[in-house]
Order: C-alpha cells, then sequence, then structure tokens
C-alpha cells in the first residue's frame, strides 16, 4: 500500500508496528486508515505534459520521537515535473546526538540518493538541471555550507561531511522551506486534514476520475460548440 499511496506511507508504517497484539484504539486507527483508502480510490500522481522536468527534493527529520530506542525517523520525496516519482519514510539506524547531527545525516543521505537518481535519469537521456535543489525545514543543515562552527560537527562522522563537498562543487542546494510549504511533514508527523490535502496534492497527487470527466468534457465542448441565435 505504501509504494502507491503517498499519503498514506506515515500512518501504514506508524500502525504496522503493533500488528502482533492490537489494542482497541489501532484498531480504530486501522479503521480509519481503511475507510480513508476506500475515499480516495480513484485518487493517483498526476503527470502533466509540458511540464519543465526539474527534479526537486523535499526531506524533513523528526528528531529522537521514537520513545523505546530515541532514534530519529526521516522522510523524503522527489519529485520530477508535475508529481513525486519516489518516496521513502525510514529510521535511522543510529542514535543521533542532536537534531544538528539528525539532520546532518539526513541530508548526506538525501544527497547521494540525488546523485543516484539524476544519473539514472541521464540514461534515458532526461534533460535535468544540473543544480539539485533539497528543500529542508531545519536551518542547521545549512551547516553543510560553512563547517566553521565546529563545536556543532566535531562529533558527526566524518563521511558525513560528504554533503559539504557536493554543495561546494554546485551539483545540490540546500534551501529552507517554511513549514506551512514543507511537503516532506507528510512522511514524519500527523496532519489536519486540510494540511494532508494541501501536501497531497503538492505530491501530485489528484482525482484521476475527476480529472478524466472535466477532459472529455472539454473534449466534447470544442467539438460540438455552443450556437446561439440572437
Amino acid at each position: 500500500m505504501t509504494i502507491t499511496w503517498a499519503d498514506l506511507t506515515y500512518p501504514v508504517r506508524l500502525i504496522s508496528q503493533f500488528m502482533s497484539k492490537p489494542i482497541v484504539e489501532q484498531l480504530q486507527c486501522t479503521h480509519r486508515i481503511l475507510r480513508y483508502a476506500s475515499g480516495t480510490t480513484y485518487h493517483g500522481l498526476l503527470y502533466r505534459a509540458g511540464i519543465a522536468e526539474q527534479l526537486v527534493y523535499y526531506t524533513e527529520v523528526d528528531w529522537a520521537r521514537n520513545v523505546d530506542d530515541h532514534q530519529s525517523t526521516f522522510g523524503y520525496a522527489f519529485s520530477l515535473g508535475s508529481a513525486t516519482i519516489t518516496w521513502c519514510i525510514k529510521k535511522q539506524s543510529t542514535v543521533a546526538l542532536s537534531n544538528t547531527e539528525a539532520n546532518y545525516t539526513r541530508a548526506t543521505i538525501i544527497t547521494c540518493e540525488a546523485i543516484w537518481l539524476k544519473r539514472l535519469l541521464q540514461d534515458p537521456h532526461v534533460e535535468v538541471d544540473d543544480l539539485m535543489p533539497i528543500y529542508c525545514h531545519n536551518l542547521n543543515t545549512q551547516i553543510a555550507k560553512n563547517l566553521v562552527f565546529h563545536a556543532h560537527t566535531k562529533y558527526i562522522k566524518v563521511y558525513y561531511h560528504f554533503v559539504c563537498e557536493r554543495v561546494l562543487s554546485s551539483e545540490v542546494e540546500l534551501r529552507y522551506v517554511q513549514n506551512n510549504w514543507h511537503v516532506a511533514d507528510i512522511f514524519t508527523k500527523e496532519l489536519e486534514l486540510n494540511k494532508l490535502r494541501q501536501f497531497s496534492e503538492m505530491l501530485g497527487l489528484q482525482n484521476l476520475n475527476a480529472w478524466a470527466n472535466e477532459r472529455l468534457r472539454r473534449s466534447t465542448h470544442q467539438k460540438n460548440p455552443v450556437v446561439r441565435f440572437g
């Protein structure tokens, strides 16, 4: 389900942790997820023609959210043109000592993924911009542009500074995005309904049935124009 339903990735991952011995509240959450899935059967990713093919990345990390092992959870989405082409949510394998380390680790993983995806798209000759923007909410990732903040980074493993090299070589650019437009929150947080709908549309999720009916109506109207007699 999470492979084709980007808007259900977070709740399905969260509730799947209690499959062995679920309690009543968890079963109620499962029923709500199924009702939501039933009501959005005709929703899907809509890739429109004529949209500039620019790779855009959104990423977010929820530091030490897990109360059992205090590991951080991060999610990301890569979009090309009008809709998302890949997304993921996973738990970091190690415990981050600070929010700075969690964000910096996340930025390194996303940078590696972005470079790989760009090279993959070059094989079928898909033209993408050389500079790939990575939108992130936490400004701590801006340390990648300036490593003079030694007090913040001295305990971070050296190979995580890979992202700094890629920023300096103009392969990627870390950009700040405000909370209201940070679509990656859909992979790490519980959202109110209006915010869920907004971020789902930003991912490219549309009601495909309504879109097809609208296209059919416009096509029929163009072929049979209305003639008015005055």
